[in-house]
This record gives C-alpha cells, sequence and structure tokens, in this order.
C-alpha cells in the first residue's frame, strides 16, 4: 500500500500534464491552420508571379543538370588526362576555374539576397501590405533571373574546360 500511493500520485501528476500539453497544441494546431488559409488568400493574387516563379526554378533546376553533367564529363576527361601525364592541359584551366570561382560567389550573394528579398514578401504578406509584398516579389523574380543567367555563365565556363581537353 505504501508503494501503491506515491506511485497513483506520480501517474496522476504525469497524466494531467499530458493533458494540459495536448490542449495547448490543439490551440496551436487551430491557428496555423487558420494561418496557412490566410497566406493561400493573399498568394491567389499573385498568381501570375508565381507561375514565373516555377518556371524560373523549372530552369534553374535544368541548368543544374547540365552543370553537373559537364562537370561529370570534366571529371572522367581529368582522371584520363592524369593517366595520360598530360599535365599542361590540366594546370591551363586554371583561369577558367578562378573565373568560375567568381560567379560561385556572385551565384551565393545573389542566393542570399533571393532569400532575404522573398522573407521580406512574406512578411509583407504577413503585414497585410500587398503592394510592398508585390514589390518584393517582383524582385525576387529579377535576382532568380540573374541567378539563371549567372549559373548559364557557369555552364559555358565549363564547356570551355571541356573544350581544352579534346
Amino acid at each position: 500500500m505504501k508503494k501503491f500511493i506515491p506511485l497513483a500520485l506520480a501517474f496522476s501528476v504525469l497524466t494531467s500534464g499530458v493533458v494540459t500539453v495536448s490542449a495547448a497544441n490543439q490551440e496551436k494546431v487551430q491557428v496555423e491552420a487558420r494561418d496557412k488559409g490566410h497566406h493561400f488568400r493573399h498568394m491567389k493574387k499573385f498568381e501570375e508571379q508565381v507561375h514565373k516563379a516555377n518556371a524560373l526554378k523549372i530552369e534553374r533546376l535544368e541548368i543544374q543538370k547540365e552543370i553537373l553533367q559537364k562537370k561529370d564529363k570534366l571529371f572522367t576527361q581529368h582522371i584520363k588526362a592524369e593517366e595520360k601525364g598530360t599535365q599542361e592541359k590540366r594546370t591551363g584551366n586554371k583561369a577558367n576555374w578562378q573565373d568560375m570561382k567568381k560567379i560561385h560567389q556572385e551565384l551565393r550573394a545573389l542566393q542570399r539576397e533571393a532569400h532575404e528579398t522573398k522573407k521580406a514578401m512574406h512578411e509583407a504578406m504577413k503585414a497585410d501590405n500587398e503592394k510592398l509584398a508585390l514589390e518584393k516579389m517582383n524582385q525576387w523574380l529579377s535576382i532568380n533571373e540573374k541567378i539563371n543567367s549567372k549559373l548559364g555563365e557557369k555552364s559555358a565556363k565549363l564547356d570551355e574546360a571541356l573544350a581544352k581537353y579534346k
């Protein structure tokens, strides 16, 4: 009996805590569900921009796919050059790699800028500032276009590097 009372007391304390936590979570879920609906009502006004953003993302992914394929070919060519002992072809690409490094740094800066702009756009939407949200959305789209053009430059530099191996 002495062991049963503390056990029952501990069980009742734990279960009352679980009930309280689950009730608090239920309120959170309802608030989050309401916020999601609010977000989509705002996004409905930006349907054209959303479609453009999706098209830009598809284009970016296709360019990244090309870049990855070119890097794979370049890796194969690099290994073949290593086996043959043609060191000069490998070292001749140093200027090209320096240019690619600059492009990569510019890409990172653009991606950070796009991230910050997108955050500002979402904050403007939450604040019901439709004009500012539209401005930020258009800025974000133009930054994404710049990112795609930089990726195109990177792809062209990889083409140059591949041409030197042939």
